[in-house]
């Protein structure tokens, strides 16, 4: 296929049968073939004007959503921050530019990206159907606790026929169970390690977590806006940050999230927050790493072509 077909502009004038058939082979063959594809979905996603028709593919009980590439992205926030911006960062009480990162014009590359982020202590590994009790995702990953998951079905007992006693989740000594949409739990282990650990992990099957760029692109839109919906504070009502791909992007927030490089980005936001407190919606808000067993992460793949 065709690198320009793969970046934002080309993208969209596509036919959705180019498009289909461009997110099928992206399934196919820029990832281990030990990752089961179970559904490839298509998803349109409109924001303040701007159109994205995508995919969402299920691979290994995670939702992936393709992102098309964009030339020239300016990511970071300049010094001095931009006119349209004072009046926001006045109002949160922050110096210009203060924790964001510096402004610099990025050639982003097409990515899938997990259209959530995951506890840094756990791996997604696929999902079991209640009714039927069959596993999809990494095989090898599940057989070691196949046993401790149909022991948290029986133990929870959830009647596949009444979803009112389907439990939002199971815990066990090495795996957590997560309501995952009608009749299915998805599967994640349990794991004590570090970021070393977890990159050499994720590239083993063709992943890879963000650099910071690539986060900021991908967080933002490539909007050069201070916040993901623009240059002016959430709305009191906000549960989720409105992002032109349509992520999953909450405002109420746990912890920083894990990135390539010397920074983490985001950190925990608490409900009501205001002020400074706010400044970690930012996408170009840059922080130092902390507590690694206490952040998040949100794998990619980057769409290499030559």
């Amino acid at each position: 296929m065709p690198k320009v077909d793969l970046m934002l502009g080309d993208w969209n004038q596509l036919s959705d049968e180019r498009r289909q058939f461009i997110a099928t082979q992206l399934s196919r063959y820029f990832l281990s073939p030990l990752l089961s594809v179970d559904a490839i979905v298509p998803v349109g996603v409109d924001y303040f004007g701007h159109h994205l028709s995508t995919f969402d593919i299920l691979i290994g009980g995670e939702w992936l959503r393709f992102v098309p590439g964009l030339r020239a992205v300016p990511l970071g926030i300049e010094t001095p921050a931009p006119a349209a911006m004072a009046p926001v960062l006045a109002a949160m009480g922050v110096a210009a530019a203060a924790h964001l990162s510096p402004s610099a014009t990025v050639d982003m590359p097409p990515m899938l990206v997990a259209r959530a982020s995951v506890a840094s202590d756990e791996e997604i590994i696929g999902t079991i159907n209640l009714t039927t009790q069959v596993f999809a995702g990494d095989h090898f990953a599940y057989m070691p606790v196949k046993g401790e998951v149909l022991g948290l079905l029986s133990q929870g007992s959830p009647d596949p026929f009444t979803p009112a006693s389907w439990a939002p989740t199971l815990t066990g000594e090495h795996v957590v169970l997560r309501l995952a949409g009608e009749h299915q739990y998805q599967v994640a282990l349990k794991q004590n390690w570090n970021q070393a650990q977890l990159e050499k992990r994720l590239s083993g099957f063709g992943f890879a977590l963000p650099d910071e760029r690539e986060y900021e692109y991908l967080m933002s839109g490539g909007l050069n806006t201070l916040f993901g919906w623009g240059n002016r504070l959430p709305d009191a009502t906000m549960q989720y940050v409105p992002n032109r791909f349509g992520l999953t992007v909450p405002v109420v927030r746990a912890g920083a999230e894990v990135v390539r490089g010397a920074y983490a980005k985001s950190a925990p936001v608490a409900a009501g927050a205001s002020g400074v407190g706010l400044l970690p919606l930012s996408p170009f808000y840059r922080t130092t790493a902390g507590d690694f067993s206490q952040m998040r992460y949100r794998k990619i793949a980057k769409i290499e072509l030559t």
